[in-house]
Order: C-alpha cells, then sequence, then structure tokens
C-alpha cells in the first residue's frame, strides 16, 4: 500500500470527510455536554434536596448555570450545591468557547479553500496559456521550416 493510500484524492472526498468528522466531533461534544448536565441536575438533586425539590427544578437549575444564564430563581443552599454550580459554569463557559472556536474554525477553511479554489483556477489558466503559447510557437517553427524548405 502507498503512503499517500489513506489521503482521500478528490475534493469531494476531502470535504466529505471534513463534514464527518466535524459532525461527529460536534455531536460527541454535544452529548457530553448534555450528560454532564443531566449528571449535575442529578447529583444536585440529592446533594441539595431543600433547595432543589425534584429533578425537573434541579436540570433547570443546572440549565440556567450551564449556559450562563442564572435567573436567580433557583439556587443552593449549600457549599457542595455552589460547588457543583462553580463546576456547570465551567462546562458551560468551556462549551461556548469550544463552539465558537469551532464555527470560526469551519468559516476560515470555507474561505481558505474557496481562495485555494481560486489560485488553483487561476495557475490552471496561467497553464493553458503558456500551453497554447507553445503551441502557437511550435506552429510557427513548422511554418519556418516548410519556408526555409520551399527557399532552398
Amino acid at each position: 500500500m502507498s503512503e499517500h493510500a489513506h489521503v482521500p484524492r478528490s475534493p469531494l472526498e476531502r470535504r466529505i470527510r471534513k463534514v464527518v468528522t466535524s459532525r461527529s466531533v460536534t455531536l460527541s461534544f454535544a452529548a457530553t455536554f448534555v450528560g454532564l448536565a443531566v449528571a449535575g441536575a442529578v447529583l444536585i438533586r440529592f446533594l441539595d434536596r431543600d433547595s432543589f425539590s425534584s429533578f425537573g427544578l434541579a436540570f433547570w437549575w443546572v440549565l440556567q448555570t450551564v449556559t450562563t444564564i442564572g435567573y436567580g430563581d433557583v439556587i443552593p443552599s449549600g457549599t457542595v450545591g455552589k460547588v457543583i454550580g462553580g463546576i456547570e459554569m465551567v462546562i458551560g463557559v468551556a462549551f461556548i468557547s469550544f463552539l465558537t472556536a469551532g464555527v470560526t474554525s469551519a468559516v476560515v477553511q470555507q474561505v481558505q479553500a474557496k481562495a485555494d479554489d481560486a489560485e488553483r483556477q487561476r495557475e490552471d489558466r496561467h497553464f493553458q496559456m503558456i500551453t497554447d503559447a507553445l503551441g502557437e510557437i511550435r506552429t510557427a517553427i513548422a511554418d519556418l521550416d516548410r519556408r526555409l524548405d520551399q527557399a532552398r
């Protein structure tokens, strides 16, 4: 097997691989984010029953906290709840940062791909111009050879 056998050869194959990889990472990251939010809700529900009388209330609080909205309608009363809240806030800020970085990266890659395509098209046009010019030169040389043969 050649050294480059694993590298997609066509632009379409490369694009498909990028999309699949980006979607897979995004979905995995989102699933992890939701899982951590649910885990936080379960923890806070069992560790601070006074402030969170139901799982729904605990999950509502976690969603407010992880998205950094924090309405303040529900708050933990103990230190453990505040620690869980802090962890959820860090997770939320990290998620938003990674999401922003991912979107920015995708946009930059798209712009770069368009620029690369434009450059490749320019190079193709220049190559075609050189090829055409060489064809004209060959024709002119052949015409000169023919004239020289006729003159002799």
